[in-house]
């Protein structure tokens, strides 16, 4: 299994107030050379205080420095009534253009209700377009993120959050059950033979490797996963196939 293609669907870069000066695209790319990761999905570190259109702008930059295109940026979104980013036809050009394969929301930090009322009119959008959507600022409100999955039950969703999720597989498992477009990211996952069992239980398909860089080391979930118990496909699937089948599957 030396020679698996690793696709990390959690990691983040840039500086700002609280996170102090942080990783870039150099820093995140000379750590995956380290551990033998392939290409990484990168948010900006600061995106929920920085705001939406601004850290959109920042990462764009930062990702101009990777020349070897291993790096694939999410950007955040917002409700439309506001006009603060472009009408989807135009933001989903902007982000072909700028190598942005994923988007995010952080609606407590940016001051709106999660909901079709709000952000109806992107996710839609994304939908349509097949590009996946991180819902990983929930942090633990369970049945805000449930109602927000239920509303939007046709979109690909990923959650990669280490808050809370040490042995929560009671308010994660639903959703894998219910929703076959909800993908979970391994991020902070550390329950014995977790990965095993929900790889058999809901399909190894539905699994992302996600780091959390830079708050965990990358090696971590590599290990994990790796001695997981699962067979050779399934690791492989888990470790960037799926990831990478998402990306490669939006119509951007």
């Amino acid at each position: 299994m030396d020679d698996l293609f690793f696709f990390d669907a959690d990691c983040r870069i840039g500086s700002g107030p609280n996170s102090g000066i942080g990783p870039h695209a150099r820093e995140l790319l000379d750590e995956m050379d380290e551990y033998g990761i392939d290409r990484a999905l990168v948010r900006h570190i600061n995106a929920p205080m920085l705001g939406a259109v601004e850290s959109n702008k920042e990462l764009a930059k930062m990702l101009k420095s990777d020349d070897s295109g291993r790096l694939t940026g999410v950007w955040s979104i917002l409700p439309s009534q506001c006009h603060e980013l472009p009408e989807p036809d135009e933001f989903f050009r902007q982000m072909k253009e700028n190598r942005i394969g994923a988007l995010i929301l952080y609606p407590y930090d940016h001051r709106y209700v999660p909901c079709r009322l709000t952000l109806g009119k992107i996710m839609d959008a994304a939908r349509e377009r097949n590009v996946p959507v991180l819902v990983n600022s929930f942090s633990g409100r369970w049945s805000e993120l449930y109602n927000f999955v239920a509303e939007f039950p046709e979109n690909i969703l990923i959650l990669c959050d280490p808050v809370g999720k040490w042995g929560h597989d009671r308010q994660v498992r639903p959703m894998l059950e219910t929703y076959p477009k909800f993908y979970y990211g391994m991020t902070g996952y550390w329950v014995p033979e977790g990965i095993r069992d929900l790889a058999d239980t809901y399909g190894a398909e539905r699994i992302l490797y996600s780091s959390g860089f830079p708050a965990y080391l990358q090696g971590a979930g590599m290990l994990q996963l790796k001695y997981s118990g699962l067979d050779d496909d399934k690791i492989a699937r888990i470790a960037g196939k799926n990831l990478a089948d998402l990306l490669k599957g939006a119509q951007l």
